[in-house]
This record gives C-alpha cells, sequence and structure tokens, in this order.
C-alpha cells in the first residue's frame, strides 16, 4: 500500500463521539499487567495491552493509529482528543522508567505504541524457532519437589507466547502452525506427552479419557497437588507388599461387619507404597502390583545382586541345618 494509501486508511469513519461518555474516562484497573522492561517480556505485555485498548474502546486509535475524517464535526475531533489523552496516560503506569522517558514526549498513544514496538518486537523465524525449542525442552525443566501447577502454568506462558508469534506472521506455513495450536486436543496431547515419564501411570489414566478437553485434563492433574501423602513407607519392594497387606488385613471386628469393611474400602484410595517411600510420582491411583516403576526396579535388582543372593542363600541352608547360624556367618565376608 503507498503511502498515501496508509494515510487514507487512517481517516476513519469511526464515531468517537460514542465511545466518550459525559466526559468520564473509561477505567481498567492494571494491576496485573507487568511494566514493559525490554525485549523479554515485550509479547506479553502487547498481548495484555491490546485488551486493556479494546476494553478501553480506544484499540484502533492506538494500534491501528486512526484518525477523525477530514470532514468531522467538532464533536468527533474532541471525543478523538479525549480518547489520545485518556489512552497515552495509561503509558505511565504500564511501561519502566527507563522506556518511559523515551516515549513520554511523544505525546500520542499510537506514536508510543509504534515506538516500543520498533524496539522491542521481532518477529523473525529465528524467533519461531527459539520458541518451538523453549516449549519443547520443558520436560527437562520438570521438578518433582514443586507442585505440578508451577509447570502447567509454564506450558501453557510457552504455548501462548508459541501461539503469538505465528499469528503474528502472514506468512501461510506460520498461519497454519497457529490454527494447529488453536486445537484443544493439541494442546491437550502436548501437555500429557510433557508429563508422561514424570507421571507415567496418571497420563496413561488420562490418556484413555480421548474425549477429555484440555481443561479437564488440566484440572485431573492439579488436583493431584491436593493429595494427601501416606505417613509411615517401607524401603523395599517386598517390605512394600507386607505394608499392603497388614493394610488390607481384616480384623475379626471387620470381618463380623460386612457393612464396616464396605465402607472402610470406599474411604482408601489405590496407592502405592513403594512409589511414596522413594519419591517416583504421585503414588494414588495405582497399587505396588501395577507399579511401572516398582517392576523395572526388581529386573534390576535381579541381574545386579546374584553374588549377594548366593551368599544369603548359603547362611540360610547352613541354619536349617542346625548349625549354628552366629559362627556360619563369621566365615562371610562383609560386603
Amino acid at each position: 500500500m503507498s503511502a498515501k494509501g496508509k494515510e487514507s486508511a487512517k481517516k476513519s469513519s469511526l464515531s468517537f463521539s460514542t465511545r466518550v461518555k459525559d466526559d468520564k474516562p473509561i477505567t481498567i484497573k492494571l494491576d496485573n499487567i507487568r511494566v514493559l522492561t525490554g525485549q523479554s517480556n515485550y509479547n506479553i505485555w502487547a498481548a495484555s495491552m491490546k485488551l486493556v485498548w479494546k476494553g478501553m474502546k480506544v484499540y484502533e486509535i492506538v494500534v491501528d493509529g486512526a484518525e477523525p475524517s477530514d470532514d468531522a464535526v467538532d464533536a468527533e475531533k474532541s471525543a478523538y482528543e479525549s480518547l489520545c489523552h485518556q489512552a497515552a496516560a495509561v503509558y505511565i503506569q504500564v511501561v519502566s522508567q527507563d522506556i518511559l522517558k523515551k516515549i513520554v514526549e511523544l505525546d500520542h498513544p499510537h506514536r508510543m505504541w509504534e515506538s516500543l514496538r520498533g524496539e522491542f518486537y521481532r518477529d523473525t523465524a529465528f524467533a519461531l524457532v527459539s520458541q518451538i525449542m523453549s516449549l519443547v525442552s520443558l520436560p527437562s525443566s520438570y521438578d518433582p519437589e514443586k507442585p505440578i501447577s508451577t509447570f502447567i502454568a509454564s506450558f501453557e506462558q510457552e504455548w501462548l507466547r508459541l501461539n503469538q508469534l505465528a499469528k503474528s506472521s502472514s506468512d501461510t506455513y506460520r498461519q497454519l502452525f497457529s490454527k494447529f495450536l488453536d486445537e484443544d486436543k493439541a494442546k491437550r496431547n502436548f501437555l500429557l506427552g510433557f508429563l508422561v515419564r514424570h507421571q507415567k501411570n496418571v497420563v496413561d489414566n488420562l490418556s484413555t479419557k480421548d474425549n477429555f478437553t484440555f481443561a479437564e485434563v488440566k484440572q485431573r492433574l492439579l488436583d493431584l497437588d491436593h493429595e494427601q501423602p501416606s505417613s509411615s513407607v517401607s524401603s523395599s519392594p517386598q517390605t512394600a507388599l507386607l505394608t499392603t497387606q497388614r493394610r488390607n488385613a481384616r480384623s475379626p471386628r471387620q470381618s463380623s461387619s460386612p457393612s464396616s469393611q464396605s465402607a472402610s474400602r470406599q474411604q482408601k484410595p489405590k496407592e502405592c507404597t513403594w512409589c511414596v517411600k522413594h519419591n517416583l510420582g504421585k503414588h494414588l491411583g495405582h497399587t505396588w502390583s501395577q507399579c511401572f516403576k516398582l517392576k523395572k526396579h526388581q529386573e534390576e535388582q535381579k541381574s545386579s545382586d546374584k553374588g549377594k543372593e548366593r551368599d544369603t542363600a548359603m547362611v540360610t541352608t547352613d541354619s536349617d541345618n542346625g548349625e549354628d547360624v552366629s559362627n556360619t556367618s563369621r566365615n562371610v565376608p562383609d560386603l
């Protein structure tokens, strides 16, 4: 578009006077808007401010640079000036002091917007690729010591940034990529895929619910933060089995009262004592016999402890034959 065409496009047929009511400005709380500090947070800041401008009914003025038409009446021009002053004043609250010094004398909110965009916005192919790498590297940053809500918040933030970069270009491939990122099921499956190494049992269960939306999966995962860990657990697979058996063992009173047994079963969800003891992930929703991590541990232990098992078997055999186990054990080298 030629410079003349752009200039005529700015001459808007919008009615600015209808956006100003009794000369009272539209006020919006800006408490949750983090001030612009530079290129690192420009994309999120700009996306947030676009919502603010729309709420104040000045989006076309600030972002598009709309102006009254040449034949606009005085009331329209006055309303336009009033809206410009309101928008310009907002910048004082949403940019850092150093940045404010650069734009405060530009006076017009659209010129301020263009100045900030020119300095901090970077829309390049490398920026898109960099953001893709930032998203797919999230699984390596998972910390089991932190609430899972922390990881989900990081995932949503990185996903939003990537989608914004894809939408900001008119390139066909980026527009198609943006449509893919808008797919709810794609977002859901990416989140589950990022968590499968750390929450395998939970993810396996959720993956069977093909009709679950991202919001539903997110809520199920957030519920894990509210699960209460068990107090005392054992330190080996065998002891974990004994602990589970003791919990499930019925006392004489319980065996004589089927109703109390039923209530007890309903109150105690499935839990894996092995996972609880070793902090290997969320323990509820499966038992030790269903635990993938326990099975893997047992296989590794079988292959690495053959020597120890032979020594232990020799001591046990001597004891069964009536020999003095204490004397025999002295002949067994310390392991």
